[in-house]
């Protein structure tokens, strides 16, 4: 169902052939699992989805977190019904009634105390039960029960809430990659997978805008528990990011391009590369590779180094550095 959040923006907005289109979408995948109580459900949740769409005058946040929740609701439906047929017995839970957060609507905060109160009452039940527990993500509630959205990404700060107020020992962020890379491998296809992580190396890579990775995902686990987190596909789950690393692992992790108007810049991160001797070592590289920097970003707190580029030369410049960084290449 990938896209489906951004064409109930867009039926929010008017566009009845996005509204449509997600209607086709759901009523297409309940009919391929055959199961003619999911189709009227679904059938139900959709109609209900056309009257609030058809009702908007005015884009209002309030509505707006309603019209995308029902993206995740249905998804759940969906795939309650896919592990039954696949013999695993499983059962709904509704994040507007365990994920309660502020009323901060499109990128509301989760509060962790009440939804540790709230997650307290239906663990002991799932944890005594056969039954596997399905619930959205991206989706939760005020106290007062209005529903709330996390923000884009927000299924993985669900994910990460749960597990880290359950002190639970690992959560799994399923991609349709095998784990975070080394630089954009649509850039640069020598990428290679990055196998651990801290957090404090995910959040600076998510701050540059590193795919896979969702900034809000590691503030329950810096401030509740530090369960690993593992990132890739159902194939294999390549990357660990954990509270902290060995020494053997630290170092630099990622290089990344980013356009900013009339330049663009390259972002070295890693533990380690805000250091007084990495930098000069990245400064002797660059001048033997014969690049002008337009200037550096670096704080010693912080797993990175910015370098300021011409936005003609950025391209080049990355994959030079992905090689010297990554690939052993020497000057």
């Amino acid at each position: 169902m990938k896209g489906i959040t951004d064409r109930l923006l867009q039926a929010a907005r008017g566009s009845r052939e996005a509204l449509n289109e997600v209607e086709s979408k759901y009523t297409e995948v309940a009919r391929e699992i055959g199961s003619i109580k999911l189709v009227k459900r679904i059938d139900e949740e959709l109609k209900n989805l056309r009257r609030i769409v058809e009702s908007i005058g005015s884009i209002d946040l309030a509505l707006l977190d309603i019209v995308l929740s029902y993206g995740e609701k249905i998804s759940k439906m969906i795939l309650v019904q896919a592990l039954e047929l696949s013999d695993i017995k499983a059962f709904e839970l509704n994040a507007k009634d365990v994920i309660i957060t502020n009323n901060n609507h499109g990128d509301a905060l989760i509060d962790y105390i009440a939804t540790s109160i709230a997650l307290e009452k239906v663990y002991t039940v799932i944890r005594d039960s056969v039954y596997v527990p399905v619930i959205e993500g991206f989706i939760g509630a005020t106290p007062e029960g209005v529903i709330t959205t996390l923000g884009r990404g927000g299924s993985d700060y669900t994910a990460t809430t749960i597990a880290s107020l359950l002190k639970l020992n690992r959560v799994y962020l399923v991609t349709d990659v095998e784990g975070i890379m080394t630089t954009d491998p649509d850039l640069v296809p020598t990428a290679k997978l990055v196998k651990y992580m801290s957090y404090s190396e995910a959040l600076e890579a998510s701050m540059h805008g590193a795919k896979g990775i969702n900034p809000k995902s590691f503030d329950p686990l810096e401030k509740v528990y530090g369960s690993n987190v593992l990132i890739g596909s159902w194939k294999m789950f390549g990357t660990t990011i954990s509270k902290g690393i060995a020494e053997e692992f630290k170092g630099p992790k990622l290089v990344m391009k980013k356009d900013i108007a009339e330049y663009s810049y390259i972002a070295i991160i890693g533990e380690g590369t805000s250091k007084t001797v990495f930098i000069k070592d990245i400064l002797n590289y660059v001048v033997n590779l014969g690049i002008e920097i337009r200037g550096i970003q670096s704080y010693i707190h912080r797993p990175s180094i910015v370098l300021y580029v011409d936005r003609e030369n950025s391209y080049d410049t990355l994959k030079k550095l992905h090689r010297v960084l990554f690939e052993g290449e020497h000057i």
